[in-house]
């Protein structure tokens, strides 16, 4: 009975008194988490001096670094520490996170509160003696044979963790040194690929770029809060911005996986149903991002965190199930990212894992998550180049496919020419050398046909003129030629058509003797075309006509505009007007219309020459176009 009551009170005293550990200059750097003795203050309301005075129940560390999950508790830690020599150099405690928002370190040596210090995310670097990444805090042993007593209080709502080192300043430098160039490569590899990302979706439009823009977009002030470079480049005397970034990075995250999830949906089953759910979680994170971004600090809790953390690892693991379904129809892009998102689901969960108190963490805990997201950057990107040159085949898939489509094309409109037009030539010739012998109904049958093999004829035509345009042998003939003369030619030709509906046709030229090289027959073509449309759209008033000097793309260029006092244009048909037989319903418009391919024409041979077209119009009041061109640019 003597035995057991003796073992019963050992017991009992290791319980009441913490670790002590006695160090030398040799030992240095030690691990202090198996040494600390635990309490968890539910109200976060006990100070240094209630923890000092009353009983506290603490509890022994059992893991090297103590992780103890998300809550919205205050953690102590207690620890004595002695020495048997003297040991000459800085003494410091390290904290290996970034993520915590506050830790108070107390030191006691004897009966005296010799010192107290705090660091952590919502601590200004102006109020911290050692500001850094991570952190740092120095202080001085008691003498040999003594004892100082350290007390750490910990708070965070990123989830609490305590790998505490006890090193010599030097040693921490040392071991930062090695950390910062491997950070500074990390961060280098993912600007980089966000901006090559950032150039593919500018170029292509495509939403898998946009999905690989986000992913990087917002992996970088992710990480940069979760490694405290942010603090250390960027927001080092800010209170609350590390946690704000933290979060509003993670919800970018979690957009960025749906749409690559939209983006790949495209050949797994139930594809309508999946892009519905993930456009909706896209969707729901504008506000939870709102929220994050302007919501008091103490407000948000741990547990919408965790939710958070619970949502972004299922978007994850779906876009996995989603890439892994894409893959298995032999997409090597997905099989990329299915790889990718590997990488990133064992990263995610291993740092899920000790948040949530399910795993102990390590102390190359950081290390490792970062080097898994650098191998899973690498899948993605190799997943986007792989993307881009399967969408490259396609298009010269396309172009072949185009180029056989425009040789048919030029063929048998060719061979639909020759008889057209002997149609419409005898028919007016019938017309003019019967017309006394031909009774009114015929006389109208006559003109029907007339009319529209006309109509046949300008569409055959218009098709020809496109399919040479489209033509990769297309080569404009370029020519020197005053535009004030070029022009005046052209209002000759048109006037009588002008005048034919009484409308004036007036020329306004800014300078004369204006050189432009261009092709002459093609910007005709295109003049003679606008200058069509606006007499046949306008009853009553003016066409106008004229040019002035301009700088375009960064050189001299041209303006030549045409304007009109005319029908306008509707804003529905203005978004379409240079589509492919594009017309505008109009109930007193009379029949054939327009082949609805002039426009078109004219904007790509306007385009062939180097130039851009654009108009403004408003309906009942008129249009007016302008057609830009270099001075002595190449042709596009």
């Amino acid at each position: 009975m003597l035995g057991l009551a003796f073992i019963w009170y050992c017991a009992s005293a290791a319980q009441l008194h913490a670790a002590e550990v006695n160090i030398t200059r040799n030992q240095l750097p030690v691990v202090l988490g198996q040494y600390f003795d635990l309490y968890e203050d539910v109200s976060a309301e006990l100070t240094i001096e209630d923890i000092r005075s009353q009983d506290i129940p603490w509890v022994r560390s059992t893991e090297s670094t103590p992780t103890l999950g998300l809550s919205t508790s205050a953690f102590w830690a207690y620890l004595e520490i002695t020495t048997r020599e003297s040991i000459n150099e800085s003494l410091v405690l390290s904290v290996d996170s970034s993520i915590l928002d506050r830790l108070d370190f107390y030191f006691v040596q004897g009966d005296t509160l010799v010192a107290h210090e705090t660091a952590g995310d919502i601590i200004p670097f102006r109020e911290m003696e050692q500001p850094y990444r991570i952190p740092i805090v120095p202080f001085s042993l008691a003498p040999v044979g003594e004892t100082t007593t350290v007390y750490i209080r910990t708070v965070s709502s990123s989830g609490i963790e305590l790998p505490v080192k006890l090193s010599t300043m030097g040693a921490v430098a040392i071991q930062q040194q090695g950390q910062l160039a491997f950070f500074g490569a990390f961060f280098a590899m993912f600007l980089i690929s966000f901006l090559i990302c950032t150039a593919y979706y500018l170029t292509m439009k495509d939403r898998e770029f946009l999905g690989y823009m986000w992913f990087f977009a917002a992996s970088i002030p992710f990480f940069l809060t979760q490694t405290g470079m942010g603090r250390v480049w960027l927001w080092g005397n800010s209170e609350t911005l590390n946690n704000r970034v933290a979060f509003v990075a993670g919800v970018g995250l979690i957009v960025s996986m749906s749409y690559l999830g939209q983006a790949m949906s495209q050949k797994i089953p139930y594809r309508d149903q999946v892009n519905v759910v993930l456009r909706y979680v896209s969707y729901l994170m504008i506000p939870a991002g709102l929220y994050f971004a302007l919501a008091p600090l103490y407000s948000i809790t741990a547990e919408t965190v965790a939710m958070v953390l619970m949502l972004g690892f299922a978007m994850t693991v779906a876009v996995f199930v989603i890439s892994g379904i894409t893959a298995s129809q032999g997409s090597r892009s997905a099989l990329y990212l299915l790889c990718s998102w590997g990488l990133i689901i064992i990263a995610f969960a291993t740092n899920l894992a000790y948040r949530l108190e399910f795993m102990e963490r390590v102390d190359t805990a950081m290390m490792i998550s970062e080097g898994l997201m650098i191998l899973a950057a690498c899948a993605l990107l190799l997943s986007m180049f792989e993307y881009v040159r399967n969408k490259n085949e396609e298009l010269n898939q396309f172009k072949v496919e185009t180029q056989a489509k425009g040789d048919f094309l030029r063929n048998v409109s060719r061979e639909f020419l020759t008889p057209v037009h002997l149609i419409l030539a005898n028919s007016k010739r019938l017309l003019a050398a019967q017309s006394s012998k031909l009774d009114d109904a015929t006389k109208q049958h006559m003109n029907t046909v007339i009319k529209q093999s006309d109509h046949l004829h300008n569409l055959i035509n218009d098709l020809l003129e496109m399919a040479e345009i489209e033509a990769q042998s297309f080569e404009p003939e370029l020519e020197l030629v005053e535009m004030s003369h070029f022009l005046n030619e052209v209002h000759d030709m048109m006037l009588p058509s002008a005048m034919e509906k009484n409308l004036q046709f007036e020329t306004d030229y800014a300078s004369s003797n204006l050189l432009v090289q261009t092709d002459v027959s093609r910007l005709q073509h295109a003049l003679i075309n606008i200058i069509t449309n606006a007499i046949k759209f306008t009853d009553y008033g003016m066409i106008k006509m004229g040019y002035k000097a301009i700088y375009f793309k960064r050189r001299l260029g041209i303006e030549i505009f045409v304007s009109d006092t005319g029908r306008g244009m509707s804003e529905d048909f203005q978004k379409r007007m240079f589509h492919e037989f594009a017309r505008e319903d109009e109930s007193t418009e009379k029949e054939p219309q327009g082949t609805g391919l002039g426009m078109v024409i004219v904007k790509r041979m306007i385009e062939k020459l180097g130039g851009e077209i654009a108009f403004e119009s408003t309906k009942g009041q008129g249009s007016k176009f302008f057609i830009r061109l270099p001075l002595r640019d190449q042709p596009a």
